[in-house]
């Protein structure tokens, strides 16, 4: 049996038909094939929202947004979703816009409660929120350091106009005469460092000579200690210190009471005594001088 061409044709288009409609649903993120639930969430603005917006559990795509539109009588917008038959999250679950990126569009989130009392269904409507954008939140850091910067445009304002205020002509006249001293005062220290720096260099020569000078005379008192060193002048000190230790210990001896020399010296007792016996010595030797027959006799004939 034969088709004709209109039939073929017509078969064709239909074939066309249901691929387009299919391959649009697939690139929607949802197929005529699977089952699904249409709820609901109320906003009263959705920034920008388009149908065809991805719904997203944790960042998977369970469904998208069909339809939007005013609520009866109300300016707030009713969104239609289209969601995964098989998912049993609850109705008191909330269906929150955001931003998915710089140019990503908007989507929506749901954030799911699991109770198994309130499945959700087909015509439930979900709780709804709107969380900031990334130009919101950029408005948010952006707008106190607005006003902070408009205060201190305001304070530096008012501190010039407070300085116009004070500067009067006479007193700009003293500042413009202070620069200029204080001019006058860089350029004087310039010449200075100027005719230093010739000096320095006129004179490099001789600051070289007198550091070799130094250098030579620091060579020369190095070389004489260690010739001093070889004379042996290290057991020359240790030497004398033996010496002086040994003075030392005489003149404690000569000061201590236990020696006779210091007993002597310290105790006027027995000087006293020396002393009374040296003069008794000289009177004795002085008569015996004077009466020498006192003491000794002689004989001619060798009787006493």
């Amino acid at each position: 049996m034969r088709l004709s061409k209109e039939i073929k044709a017509a078969f064709f288009v239909l074939s066309t038909i249901l691929l387009f409609i299919f391959g649009f649903n697939y690139l929607k993120g949802s197929s005529i094939l699977d089952k699904q639930k249409t709820i609901y969430a109320v906003y009263d603005e959705v920034d920008g929202l388009l149908v065809g917006a991805n719904v997203m559990i944790n960042g998977l795509s369970i469904g998208n947004v069909t339809e939007l539109d005013f609520l009866p009588n109300s300016t707030k917008i009713i969104v239609t979703l289209k969601v995964k038959d098989k998912l049993n999250f609850s109705s008191k679950s909330t269906a929150s816009i955001y931003e998915t990126g710089v140019l990503g569009g908007l989507a929506i989130s749901i954030e799911p409660l699991f109770e198994r009392e309130s499945i959700v269904k087909t015509g439930d409507t979900l709780m709804s929120s709107v969380r900031p954008g990334l130009t919101e939140l950029i408005n948010r850091q952006i707008e106190p350091l607005s006003r902070q910067l408009q205060s201190t445009i305001t304070s530096v304002d008012s501190i010039f106009t407070g300085a116009s205020n004070v500067l009067n002509r006479q007193t700009q006249e003293e500042i413009k005469e202070s620069i200029s001293v204080l001019t006058s005062a860089i350029n004087a220290i310039k010449n200075s460092s100027v005719i230093i720096e010739e000096t320095l260099t006129s004179k490099n020569t001789q600051i070289n000579n007198t550091i070799d000078n130094f250098e030579k005379i620091s060579s020369n008192l190095s070389n004489v200690s260690d010739e001093l060193n070889s004379f042996g002048l290290t057991s020359l000190l240790s030497n004398l210190e033996v010496s002086v230790d040994g003075i030392s210990s005489i003149v404690d001896k000569l000061d201590s009471d236990n020696s006779t020399l210091g007993k002597l010296i310290n105790e006027d007792e027995v000087y006293n005594n020396l002393n009374s016996s040296i003069e008794s010595l000289n009177i004795l030797i002085n008569d015996i001088k004077t009466n020498p027959k006192k003491y000794v006799h002689f004989s001619v004939f060798g009787r006493k």
